[in-house]
């Protein structure tokens, strides 16, 4: 997500939480993937999780609750100050996913829920090697994010005026990317589009790890 989209998230923060408060309540499938992805880690010895992107913190609260200690960075201000009045028990910084100020080999896994729908398919590998740098050997990552949909254009969300473009990227690229970021696939699954959330489209988790 560039410093653009942190901006128009600035803008949309208050509603955009109220909208996907308890998101997890409506979508037991997507809990049930996230919180087998903290079992995997903690299976594999791990303690620390890093949600990227994390918005609000509804993510980094599921991974908390889990038994990672965790952290969760995002570039809009304004999510990281409601996702720090929400979720206390979670440490929130406001920084870019491409730049995670961490030292290498930081967290056992990484989570990046619905964070690369702003990001172009051509730069997901340096997102990807971002993420791989901070995590440890093994370590784990998992994404979430739409998919077979065409791209969509907004300039009005959420109540604002705002200029978001939202990708729907391919499963299979976003796995290619990974692999030449240096992960392995452990395993992809698709949801189906559900109209009663509202969904635009259909929506991909996929987990890899880097060993």
């Amino acid at each position: 997500m560039g410093g653009r989209a942190y901006e128009q998230y600035d803008v949309i923060a208050d509603e955009y939480a109220r909208t996907f408060a308890g998101e997890f309540e409506s979508r037991p499938f997507d809990r049930a993937v996230l919180r087998s992805f903290a079992d995997l880690a903690v299976r594999s010895g791990g303690t620390r999780a890093l949600d990227a992107g994390c918005g609000p913190g509804e993510a980094a609260a599921e991974l908390a609750d889990c038994g990672l200690l965790t952290e969760g960075v995002d570039g809009s201000a304004a999510m990281i100050a409601l996702a720090r009045q929400q979720w206390p028990e979670v440490r929130f910084h406001t920084a870019d996913m491409f730049d995670l100020p961490y030292e290498a080999g930081t967290f056992d896994a990484v989570c990046a829920w619905y964070s690369i729908i702003h990001t172009p398919a051509e730069a997901l590998p340096e997102l990807f090697s971002a993420f791989r740098r901070v995590l440890t050997d093994p370590g784990w990552l998992l994404l979430g994010f739409q998919t077979d949909g065409e791209t969509a254009v907004y300039d009005h969300a959420f109540g604002r005026d705002v200029a978001l473009t939202f990708l729907r990227h391919d499963v299979t690229a976003v796995c290619a990317a990974l692999e030449a970021s240096g992960f392995t696939v452990y395993a992809t699954t698709k949801r189906a589009r559900q109209a009663q959330l509202d969904e635009p489209t259909a929506q991909a988790m996929v987990i890899a790890h880097t060993s």
